[in-house]
């Protein structure tokens, strides 16, 4: 069942605007329906509907929902070689249950993350809470702001494995004992003309492991998707 964003509170949730009007206009619910409600930060209850007003919906809880969670908190560091591969990896590893998305721009990348932020920002976040409302994820994954390779990996104190095509016998999952098996991991995927071999250096210096996905080349999307699903 789809589960709808809500603002919870100790005994009632309340669903405004765009959601309030998906949820009575094109999902066709009404008073007495029974639907599940979330707040996106772990809180998920089976709940009644009580009272739909013109974008506005108030209504009871029932009953608290068990939240599940991944073992690992999962960063994925990725450059991005178009919108509509952008969009396909949030929607795919939102529903694998990566915690964060962390766009990277690279020697090699090609498409513009920066220019027009804000407005691909609201697009793209859209797009994890559906892929969130789905699922049925009790946590909606943070969208951070693009930043250079360089910078992302600079930062202290983040085990840190980095996909590499060239590297052909230490596997994600060597990179994971390597690491001591940590309880949360960044995962480096690069645009689709690979890393540089400067940028392999950098990341060798600031701790990040490379490691192989496998003994084919995939797609830089193919790639975000199979590394988050492996260590997932």
């Amino acid at each position: 069942m789809p589960q709808y964003l809500a603002d919870i509170k100790e005994t009632e949730f309340f669903i405004e605007n765009e959601e309030a009007h998906h949820l009575t206009a094109v999902a066709r619910r009404a008073e007495g329906d029974e639907i599940t409600v979330f707040d996106g930060k772990g809180k998920q209850f089976r709940a009644r509907i009580e009272r739909v007003q013109k974008n506005f919906v108030r209504g009871k809880l029932l009953q608290s929902v068990p939240v599940k969670r991944s073992a690992l908190s999962l960063e994925l560091c990725f450059a991005p070689t178009s919108r509509t591969t952008m969009e396909d990896v949030l929607d795919k590893c939102t529903q694998l249950g990566v915690e964060s998305f962390q766009p990277v721009y690279t020697a090699r990348s090609e498409y513009d993350l920066v220019k027009k932020w804000e407005n691909k920002r609201s697009r793209w976040e859209q797009i994890i809470l559906s892929a969130c409302k789905q699922c049925g994820r009790g946590y909606v994954p943070v969208l951070r702001e693009p930043i250079s390779f360089e910078k992302c990996a600079a930062r202290p104190d983040t085990p840190s494995l980095l996909a590499y095509e060239c590297e052909e016998s230490h596997t994600l999952f060597w990179g994971m004992e390597k690491l001591g098996a940590p309880s949360s991991l960044s995962v480096y995927i690069g645009p689709a003309g690979g890393w540089t071999d400067e940028e392999v250096v950098v990341a060798s210096q600031y701790g990040v492991l490379p490691v192989t996905l496998g003994p084919h080349i995939l797609r830089a999307e193919t790639a975000c998707i199979c590394a988050c699903a492996k260590l997932l």
